[in-house]
């Protein structure tokens, strides 16, 4: 008398593999958002990076820094284009907001928020572009 037995996966077996892809994939799935979260930042800052460069040219251009810019069409209290519409655009793409430009004593500060998932305040004065906690 001969008896067969099929070879396979118990269930036991089957459910704890099944655990452990999930585990790997969440783990996975974090370090996948903090990636995208860096990049999204990156992108805000190189923005403002070009922002800073219009802004210096129209400084020269005009012998100073606008006194104020309205962010919607990028224009000084003059209504002179301080960033080129293409440039503007590209702006509002590329920032989750840009929230406040002062001018005091001769220099400048931008505060935005980058389009990362916490919205990461950025200012940027004269140079230097820093991520501000809240």
């Amino acid at each position: 008398m001969s008896t067969s037995r099929t070879r396979g996966f118990t269930l036991i077996e089957l459910l704890l593999v099944v655990a452990i892809l999930g585990i790997l994939a969440s783990i996975a799935m974090a370090s996948y958002h903090q990636y995208l979260d860096k990049a999204k930042r990156t992108v805000s800052i190189s923005a403002l990076e070009n922002m800073r460069k219009l802004i210096e040219g129209y400084a020269i251009d005009h012998g100073g820094f606008p006194a104020s810019i309205d962010f919607s069409t990028c224009t000084d209290q003059n209504s002179v284009q301080v960033l080129p519409p293409l440039i503007c655009s590209q702006m509002h793409d590329d920032l989750f907001s840009i929230d406040s430009y002062t001018l005091s004593g001769g220099t400048y500060t931008v505060m935005s928020r980058a389009l990362d998932s916490n919205h990461t305040v950025l200012k940027m004065s004269g140079d230097a572009i820093v991520a501000v906690t809240q």
